[in-house]
Formats: structure tokens, C-alpha cells, sequence
């Protein structure tokens, strides 16, 4: 599905036995360039090779960018959700500061 400036979407940061860690719900604002504060090893790619990626507003205020997150249309990620055994919502910041570390 593609997807559209403004469309509702949420991001998943990743799941481990049924528990879902879970940055929020936002808005897709179009694919941007990466910061160089964000995005890890596949950040670092879309920036060399000038590629544009998913940039989502998280209703928190902060962004993710599509290459730290498994992302979709909010309806989606919904019944991803409904179907974990725990959802642990989580800080993208949090996450950037360990995959600093590795």
C-alpha cells in the first residue's frame, strides 16, 4: 500500500516473544533526508546514497524515520497490536542512544 502525505500511520520498534515495543501512532510526512543524529547503519546508507526516507511525526511531537521502525496505516498496526501479548510503548531517543552504543 502506498502511502500518502498526512495518512495516520504507527511504528513498531520490534517484538520478542509476544511483547511489542511500540514508539506510537503519527502522521507520515513524506520521505525526507535522514539526520545525522538518526537512522543508525541504515541511516548513514540512505544518506550516501541520497535516498529520501519515510519520516513519521509521532503524536509524542518526536519523529522516527521508516528505517528504525517496521511501519504502517494506523488501522494496521492496531490489530498487530491487539494481537500481542504486551504492548511496552517506547522511546525512539532511548533506542538511538543504544544503537550509538553498538
Amino acid at each position: 500500500m502506498k502511502h500518502k502525505i498526512g495518512d495516520r500511520v504507527g511504528a513498531i520498534c520490534g517484538s520478542k516473544d509476544g511483547v511489542v515495543d511500540f514508539f506510537g501512532y503519527g502522521v507520515y510526512q513524506g520521505d525526507s533526508e535522514i539526520p545525522f543524529t538518526a537512522g543508525g547503519l541504515l541511516g548513514e546508507i540512505s544518506r550516501e546514497v541520497k535516498i529520501g526516507n519515510p519520516k513519521i511525526l509521532l503524536d509524542s511531537g518526536k519523529v522516527v524515520w521508516g528505517c528504525e521502525c517496521w511501519w504502517a496505516s494506523e488501522e494496521s498496526i492496531k490489530k498487530q497490536l491487539e494481537q500481542a501479548k504486551e504492548v511496552k510503548i517506547v522511546d525512539i531517543e532511548d533506542y538511538r542512544k543504544e544503537w550509538v552504543k553498538t
